[in-house]
C-alpha cells in the first residue's frame, strides 16, 4: 500500500483517538490492516513497469524500489503539507503519533532490506508475511496498474473524510 495511503488512514483515527499512544499503536495496527488488501505490488510490478521503463529489468529490484518509493515519498510529502497547512488538528501530538505509527513497518522493511539487521528480521518476516497473507491464500495480486487504481480510490475516499467528516 502506498505510504500516503497508512499515512491517511492514520490521519483519521488520530483525529478520532485523543492519546498519542493509543493512536501511535492504533496507526500501527491500520497498517497491517490495509497491508492485506490485495495492491499490486506483491512482485513490486516489475512486468508492468518493465514494459514501460526497461532499464529497470537491468538495473534490479532496489533500483526499482528506489523509483517507487521516491514517487510514494513525493506524493506523501505533499499530501502531508496540504493536512498541516489546512487543518488545525493535524498538527496535534496524537494525529502526528498515528502518522509515524502507520509508516514505520514500511520503514523497518527498508532498513532491514538495506542493512540486514537481525534485530529486526522478526518484523520483517511478520510484514511480509502479513502483506502477503491474502494473495498468498487466494493465489491471486491485481496487475500493478489496478493496484494502484485500487489504492487512488481508497485514498481518495479517505481524503474525503478526512475534508468533510467533522
Amino acid at each position: 500500500m502506498f505510504i500516503t495511503v497508512h499515512a491517511a488512514a492514520a490521519t483519521v483515527i488520530g483525529k478520532n483517538i485523543s492519546s498519542p499512544i493509543i493512536a501511535f499503536l492504533l496507526g500501527l495496527l491500520s497498517h497491517l490492516i490495509l497491508d492485506l488488501i490485495p495492491h499490486g505490488d506483491s512482485k513490486m510490478g516489475k512486468r508492468f513497469w518493465g514494459e514501460r521503463l526497461k532499464f529497470l529489468q537491468e538495473k534490479g529490484d532496489l533500483k526499482f524500489m528506489a523509483l517507487y518509493g521516491s514517487i510514494d515519498s513525493f506524493v506523501l510529502a505533499v499530501f502531508l503539507i496540504f493536512l498541516f497547512k489546512n487543518f488545525e488538528f493535524a498538527r496535534a501530538d496524537n494525529v502526528i503519533w498515528a502518522i509515524i505509527g502507520s509508516i514505520l513497518p514500511d520503514v523497518l522493511v527498508a532498513v532491514y532490506k538495506l542493512k540486514e539487521f537481525r534485530i529486526i528480521k522478526w518484523f520483517y518476516k511478520l510484514h511480509n508475511k502479513n502483506h502477503n497473507l491474502l494473495v498468498n491464500k487466494l493465489n491471486f495480486d491485481l496487475p500493478l496498474q489496478y493496484g494502484i487504481l485500487v489504492q487512488v480510490i481508497i485514498l481518495t475516499v479517505i481524503i474525503w473524510t478526512i475534508y468533510l467528516v467533522k
